[in-house]
């Protein structure tokens, strides 16, 4: 998020805002001044400011006994099970709470 923040305000201070009408009555605030606008190159690049990608390929390394003998659809499958059951659970926790 913050990668993006700062992508927003490189790109705004690059920002050149052109007059829509010429003379005194068509510059508004905010508008670039007519000095700064003389000799603007237009950018003809597909990307403005290129997105930072993180380096995804991870070298590959032996499996620990650790991860052998856990199973990530058991874990998976009692996650989901967990969140549905949760209200339920909830709910009559909250009743045994309420009797005693």
């Amino acid at each position: 998020l913050q990668a993006n923040v700062n992508r927003l305000k490189l790109y705004k201070s690059k920002l050149l805002i052109f007059p829509k009408k010429s003379g005194k009555k068509g510059v508004k605030k905010g508008d670039t001044p007519k000095s700064e606008l003389q000799n603007v190159a237009q950018n003809t690049l597909k990307e403005i400011i290129p997105v930072e990608r993180p380096q995804l390929r991870i070298k590959a390394r032996a499996i620990t006994s650790e991860e052998k003998e856990s199973s990530a659809y058991k874990k998976m499958k009692k996650a989901r099970t967990d969140k549905k059951y949760e209200g339920a659970k909830k709910k009559k926790a909250d009743e045994g709470k309420k009797d005693s």
